[in-house]
């Protein structure tokens, strides 16, 4: 299972470690050398990658560039001109925001969603800082009282209250969690107050006198664009997915409170992915909420037509999970993210870690490795609460008794049993570098929770593990 109510602004899935956006792009950029022979498309390649990157920029100075060009002359101070420009800047780029959150497969393919929303919310507090400069510079140029005053014209009102939304949008997306607000609320007033602010920004910059007309066609451009981004993602897209959706055929219990959901694709329409990417899931059933969530697929992409996701109740969707009934309807979207073996060639001696149910992407690349008879050797360190709630304990004693791979599954146990003879307690670096007889050579894969590959990360890059060779892919309980 991935997060508990869906994917988070700061990112999942992927990545390595603690990066700064920056550096993590380059780092990614590096390292999509090749596809997976199921996977992405030519747009998931380095080439690809580097050309999203260098144009960001380009496209948001571009309505810059072009308002300059138009007019070169201008009738404000200079401090003023300057607050003008920040204004022009941030504003595309809280425009360019409606982009890099439609989930759009040729934007996301080359990074990961996980680095893609990481930059989102970089680019939106640089966004922010830019708006909030807007009204400074320009008041301390043309008088406070544009700032103080109350009878002002109503444009005024209007960017005032944009940024005021702006603001708010930001200080609930930081603090979502201290303010115990459920991901899918937040989500609905995210895009209630983005749409409200793409509008009043368009009102106030309109209203303050655009010339020549050409600016007006500029914005028009803009939040057009915008539009039909959020217009799709939200609208037409759910609608052309429902005409290639799946069904439910199989529900069942793997653990306690944890359950795989088999879905079948329509003839011919098999979902093609790579092993432990995920996708978003919507479930059509009378007992459950038409909702979007994002699960991590547990199957091996071989087995084609059919797609399982074991998901753990834990949040207010994910506890209804076993109303879901065979013949139920499910729409899926995906796949998403570059946690997968596939994608690093160059890696030879595997260490998985999981951490409770995130064994589900390891178990799709576990599976993968056996229907194509890959000799790889792979260490799985599995952590867990007791021998109970060890998913999949039964496959992967037969995969381990198997050649393909060649593995190995160690368990930790933080609550262990009277007379467990294995490792117990919690699961550090130290450990699992002693688990794994050192961690010269290694590439590691870890899918735990987020304060434990926080730990493991910051420990294995201690002992001068290089970040490449470091795969993370995060979810919360």
């Amino acid at each position: 299972m991935r997060l508990e109510h869906g994917i988070e602004p700061a990112g999942i899935n992927g990545g390595n470690g603690n990066a700064r956006p920056g550096a993590a792009l380059l780092e990614r950029l590096a390292e999509i050398d090749r596809d997976p022979d199921d996977g992405p498309s030519w747009f998931a390649r380095r080439p690809w990658g580097i050309f999203l990157a260098a144009i960001y920029p380009i496209l948001a100075l571009t309505p810059l560039a072009i308002l300059a060009a138009l007019k070169p002359e201008s009738d404000h101070p200079r401090l003023a001109e300057v607050g003008v420009d920040c204004a022009v800047v941030g504003f595309t780029m809280i425009a360019l925001q409606f982009v890099i959150t439609a989930r759009l497969h040729w934007i996301e393919a080359p990074f990961g969603l996980d680095l893609l929303l990481v930059f989102h919310r970089a680019t939106a507090l640089i966004a922010v800082t830019l708006l909030c400069l807007h009204p400074l510079l320009v008041a301390s140029a043309e008088g406070w009282s544009l700032i103080t005053r109350v009878h002002v014209h109503w444009c005024i009102w209007a960017g005032r209250a944009a940024l005021a939304i702006l603001l708010v949008q930001v200080i609930i997306s930081l603090w979502r969690r201290a303010l115990r607000l459920p991901y899918t609320q937040w989500r609905r007033l995210h895009n209630v107050f983005a749409l409200a602010l793409l509008g009043l920004g368009f009102a106030h910059a309109l209203a303050v006198g655009l010339e020549p007309i050409g600016a007006t066609i500029v914005w028009s451009v803009v939040i057009a664009v915008a539009a039909g981004c959020w217009l799709f993602s939200r609208a037409i897209r759910p609608r052309l997915l429902l005409r290639r959706g799946f069904r439910v055929v199989v529900l069942k219990e793997e653990a306690p409170r944890v359950w795989t959901v088999v879905l079948e694709s329509q003839p011919g329409r098999a979902l093609r992915f790579a092993p432990g990417q995920f996708q978003f899931l919507r479930l059509h059933g009378a007992e459950l909420p038409a909702e979007e969530h994002p699960f991590t697929i547990a199957s091996s992409p071989t087995r084609s037509g059919r797609i399982s996701l074991t998901i753990k109740e834990s949040g207010t969707f994910t506890a209804l999970i076993d109303r879901t009934r065979p013949g139920d309807r499910a729409t899926v979207h995906g796949p998403f993210g570059r946690f997968s073996h596939t994608l690093h060639p160059d890696d030879e001696d595997l260490v998985f870690v999981a951490g409770g149910v995130g064994i589900t992407p390891l178990m799709s690349m576990l599976r993968y490795m056996r229907d194509r008879q890959e000799p790889r050797s792979v260490l799985l360190i599995y952590a867990s609460r007791r021998p109970l709630d060890v998913v999949f304990a039964g496959e992967l004693r037969e995969i381990a008794a198997g050649a393909f791979p060649l593995l190995t599954v160690v368990h930790v146990f933080s609550d262990a049993p009277p007379g467990w003879p294995g490792e117990t307690g919690r699961l550090d670096a130290e450990r699992l570098a002693r688990l794994c007889d050192g961690v010269d050579g290694k590439a590691f894969y870890l899918c735990c929770p987020g304060p434990m590959t926080t730990v493991l990360v910051r420990g294995l890059r201690r002992m001068g593990v290089s970040p490449r060779r470091i795969h993370t892919d995060h979810f919360a309980l």
